[in-house]
Parts: structure tokens; sequence; C-alpha cells
């Protein structure tokens, strides 16, 4: 089983790419294979049909979708912009479903985030769980939430409660 873990952020100190790695070294002890895809290759210009009609859909997105489809189950660790979905995973999401076939169909996909606020990104996950519903992904029932998230908050969070969380879908 192959364990795809995004991150929805590329900023350098990003809460959520920290979540990201706390996530796989969890996975990892665990004995679960998994890849860490890079945030900043989720990055593309804002979907247009005009640009997909010249230009195609981006080599990074392309990239991204061969990743989805080779995966068993995916983890989306989001931030929350607004109290929802960050534009850079949102785009990045919306371009993967231009290719011939979509490679979130039938995927399982488990939502997680982390936020300096009380809420742990809750609101981003729940827009997000309506997103990937509608592109025909099979959303686990339990987020993995970090609320009043920080450098020492993840690197503590709890292992038992992130294996439960990624044994949803096995």
């Amino acid at each position: 089983m192959s364990l795809l873990i995004l991150a929805g952020s590329s900023r350098k100190e990003s809460l959520n790419g920290k979540f990201q790695k706390r996530i796989a070294e969890v996975a990892e002890s665990d004995g679960r294979a998994c890849y860490l895809y890079p945030a900043a290759e989720l990055d593309a210009p804002i979907y247009n049909g005009d640009y997909e009609d010249e230009n195609g859909v981006p080599s990074n997105i392309q990239k991204l979708a061969t990743a989805i489809s080779d995966a068993t189950k995916i983890v989306i660790v989001t931030p929350e912009y607004n109290s929802s979905v960050p534009p850079l995973l949102k785009n990045a999401i919306d371009w993967t479903t231009r290719l011939e076939q979509n490679p979130w169909v039938g995927k399982n996909v488990l939502l997680a985030g982390a936020s300096p606020g009380r809420m742990g990104a809750m609101r981003s996950m729940t827009h997000l769980m309506v997103v990937m519903a509608a592109i025909k992904s099979y959303v686990a029932p339990m987020f993995l939430s970090c609320p009043q998230a920080s450098d020492e908050t993840i690197a503590n969070f709890d292992a038992e409660q992130i294996k439960g969380f990624l044994k949803q879908g096995d």
C-alpha cells in the first residue's frame, strides 16, 4: 500500500508542511510506504479553459496526476485560508481533473490540517471534503486536526492518533 501525502501550502515555514512530515514519520515507523509530494510542485497558472486550449495541462500537474494514480491512498494536509481551501491546493486539484482520466476517481482520500487557531483547519477540511466528493473520491470520515498548531504541538502530535487516522480505508 502506497501513501501519497500532499501539503497545501508551499511556504517555507508552513505548519502544514511540518504536519505532512510528522504524518509521514509516523506512517513510515508503522511500516507504510509513503511519498511526501513537494507543495511547490502544485504551483500552476490559475485554471483557465483558454490557457488549457492553448497550452494543455502543465507538466507538473501531469506529474501530480501520475502520483495520485499510483498511490493507494492520499492524505491531503491543508491549511485554512479565510476559513476555506487554499488556492494553491484547489487550483492543483482543478487542473488534475482536466486530464483525460481524472486521477481522483475512486481514490481513498484522508484529510488533515494544522492551524494556529482553535479550529485546526476544520473549516478548510469540510470545504475540501465537498470538493473531493464532487470529483468522485472516497473521503474518509475522520479528519486529523492539529489546533493551536506550533512546531512543538506538531512534533509531539500523538502517534497513535495518526496511526488510527491512517487506517481509514485499509
